[in-house]
């Protein structure tokens, strides 16, 4: 009789030791599996999916740890360039701007090349060459560009980044931000026309007054085979490891993916983007007449359709409130007394 119950006893012993090592094996595996609401496949350090439109949040994973950006930083440089430059200038190449490692679009000394086709070189292929050459094109001292970088950085409310190059390369000096940040970054970027042409262009053939032929295709893999992807931006160091920023697009709801050290980028993208289409869903709770009946009347903005729509999900409730401040028309979504989210709107007198 003792050796049957030191027998079953010995017996139960042995399978919590089974379910237990069964379960701690699980859970090595299910490390890379993170998410605030659900499963979701993602292995990045840092990582978030934003609403283009307004800015909400969709998915978060660590966003707030500031790290390096690597080439994602080129985002920044195009945009402060479109918004600094005109772009037909020609610019002629010194070598100061070859002084870089890294990815290139092989310029040379005394190349003359537009400042067109030096934001396709930058965007498409990450020339580390082009950036040089488009932040010495503005006095010929790279700091000085870097600071108009720093200034719309800040404009924009990223304000836990610094920049100290307009490449990304961290070899002797660093750039920092966050995913969060980036995502601000790519969601301001993604309003203007040349960018959002530039970041979408699968190929291009610039035209160098040398007549020196050149080829540029998009290194964004996404950018090239989904259709739902309007642009993005890779980037890699050693140090930084992989970063990639992706912006989708699903009818009217387009969001911005952004992630820091991430080995297996394109899916985790591919991933978070299908979570979030799955997830929210446009909605509009409040027409043109509403927010103009609302306000003064003495100013007037732009309110297009597209920028009357918040995503939400099945269970929740929105609320809203409209501010008018300075010629500054503010939307503001609420999830019981919780803001989530705002979209801001231009008086016509800035345009």
């Amino acid at each position: 009789m003792k050796k049957k119950f030191w027998l079953f006893l010995f017996l139960i012993l042995l399978c919590t030791i089974v379910v237990i090592i069964f379960k701690l094996d699980l859970f090595k595996h299910d490390k890379k599996v993170i998410s605030t609401t659900s499963s979701l496949y993602d292995n990045a350090k840092s990582s978030i999916a934003m609403d283009v439109t307004t800015k909400r949040i969709l998915y978060q994973n660590n966003i707030y740890e500031r790290m390096l950006p690597a080439s994602t930083t080129k985002i920044l440089t195009c945009i402060t360039a479109i918004e600094t430059y005109a772009l037909d200038d020609f610019v002629v190449i010194a070598d100061d701007a070859l002084q870089a490692t890294g990815s290139s679009i092989y310029l040379e000394v005394g190349d003359v090349i537009s400042v067109n086709d030096l934001l396709y070189g930058l965007m498409l292929r990450s020339g580390n060459d082009a950036a040089n050459a488009l932040a010495l094109h503005y006095s010929g001292k790279m700091e000085d560009f870097v600071y108009l970088m720093n200034k719309l950085a800040k404009k924009i409310g990223m304000h836990d980044s610094t920049f100290e190059n307009p490449h990304g390369l961290d070899e002797t000096s660093k750039n920092y931000t966050t995913t969060y940040d980036m995502a601000l970054l790519m969601s301001y970027a993604m309003q203007n026309e040349t960018f959002r042409k530039i970041t979408s262009t699968k190929e291009y053939n610039p035209t160098i007054i040398s007549h020196k032929k050149m080829y540029f295709f998009n290194k964004h893999q996404l950018v090239i085979n989904n259709e739902l992807v309007t642009g993005g931006k890779t980037g890699y160091t050693k140090l930084a490891k992989r970063t990639l920023v992706t912006t989708f697009k699903k009818d009217d709801f387009e969001i911005v993916v952004v992630t820091f050290n991430c080995s297996d980028d394109w899916n985790v993208h591919e991933n978070i983007a299908k979570y979030c289409f799955n997830k929210y869903s446009q909605k509009q709770l409040l027409s043109k007449f509403d927010v103009l009946f609302a306000i003064s009347g003495k100013s007037h903005y732009i309110i297009e359709k597209e920028n009357l729509l918040v995503p939400v999900t099945k269970e929740e409730e929105l609320s809203y409130k409209i501010f008018e401040q300075d010629n500054e028309l503010t939307i503001c979504y609420y999830t019981e007394e919780k803001m989530i989210c705002n979209v801001k709107f231009r008086s016509r007198k800035d345009e």
